[in-house]
């Protein structure tokens, strides 16, 4: 049957299409987000990034799951420690008859240690909850969990808020990816070459752009300043390629020095040490000011477009991309996770954090028929 997957639990394995068929009503949905929402556990004190030149491991253990019925998509994922994590989309339950419910959708799901659960994230509208696929998230505690797609909700640990003075400048785009040092230094990029930033209240950037932004990302160097990256690009390498650094409310468009046509798509770095853009191609450089982006030569053993990149340090790196592709570079060596290969997977997002990746996109079986996909790894 099309959807299924696995899942463990208690030691025994379900499937995981089985979890999600119940037909439920707006108000036992809501109750239900807010019961798992709160069952995040804390996380543990936060630990700098190793960005020494040990060798990581490779060695991680694989479960792959099917998550909603068909229509399904995941578009983006954060890890918030081992037992709260979020994956979010666009989610349709199966009904009695075990048929795609696609009149009851869900936007998210979350991570409690153990499985996975589909829920709604509500965008209020006059007073009442509206549901609407959600393309961005992003978190920096089990209680301040930041979701956007064509608005922007917030989770503080007791319930969800609008941050509706954000769509002045929105102008209806979808919001792609989110990045911040913490709550009054967040960034969202977009379509349309949008980009805001809140440090209080909300500012609209001007990119310079109108190509669709894909990534973000950001960082503070060892002299304590900040760098913030944002690539924007058409995944088809048709409307060209375009990187900039924000600042505050402005931006410095950056050269990229890579060959057109090109398509990128991911973007991860730590500031001064190492940068890594996805795409086509893994492209590196060591310094930001470093003339040329020099194509990782591993990246010509993966035959597949890849789509995120992220990394705990220089020496724990994490792309994903095409046919279930998910490579891992310790510190010395890449590692293609060949086991994981296959026809049907497209992973368009990836979050590593400690001794766990989560990695999330869509399931195509024939072209028609779509379901969410998780790669979950522990180390």
């Amino acid at each position: 049957m099309y959807g299924r997957g696995f899942s463990v639990q208690g030691g025994r394995v379900i499937n995981a299409t089985g979890l999600f068929g119940t037909k439920q009503v707006f108000d036992v949905a809501l109750v239900a987000t807010l019961v798992w929402l709160v069952s995040c556990a804390k996380p543990a004190p936060p630990q700098p990034p190793d960005n020494s030149a040990d060798i990581t491991s490779h060695a991680f253990r694989w479960q792959v799951d099917t998550i909603g019925a068909e229509g399904s998509y995941l578009y983006d994922v954060c890890i918030i420690n081992d037992t709260c994590a979020y994956a979010v989309g666009t989610l349709f339950p199966r009904d009695s008859s075990g048929r795609s419910n696609q009149g009851d959708l869900h936007n998210a799901a979350i991570w409690n240690g153990k499985t996975w659960t589909m829920i709604k994230v509500p965008y209020l509208y006059q007073g009442k909850p509206i549901y609407n696929s959600i393309h961005a998230v992003f978190g920096f505690g089990p209680n301040d969990i930041w979701f956007g797609g064509n608005g922007l909700e917030h989770w503080d640990g007791q319930g969800f808020s609008n941050e509706d003075a954000v769509n002045s400048f929105w102008a209806g785009h979808e919001m792609n990816k989110m990045w911040g040092s913490s709550d009054n230094d967040l960034y969202i990029v977009g379509d349309g070459g949008t980009a805001v930033h809140f440090d209080g209240s909300w500012h609209g950037i001007t990119s310079g752009t109108t190509l669709p932004f894909q990534d973000i990302w950001g960082g503070v160097a060892a002299n304590g300043q900040q760098q913030v990256l944002a690539i924007a690009s058409d995944r088809f390498g048709l409307g060209g390629k375009y990187i900039v650094s924000l600042s505050g409310n402005s931006f410095t468009q950056l050269p990229d020095s890579i060959a057109t046509p090109i398509s990128l798509s991911g973007i991860w770095f730590i500031p001064n040490q190492k940068y890594y853009l996805a795409g086509y191609e893994i492209y590196e450089k060591n310094l930001l000011t470093d003339p040329v982006w020099q194509t990782d030569l591993f990246s010509y053993q993966i035959n597949k477009y890849k789509f995120a990149v992220r990394g705990n340090g220089t020496n724990d790196v994490v792309e994903v991309g095409e046919n279930g592709t998910v490579s891992h570079y310790n510190g010395s060596t890449w590692r293609l996770y060949s086991e994981l290969e296959n026809t049907t997977d497209r992973l368009l997002s990836v979050s590593i954090k400690g001794d766990e990746i989560v990695a999330v996109g869509v399931r195509n079986y024939d072209g028609f028929h779509y379901y969410g996909v998780i790669y979950h790894g522990w180390r």
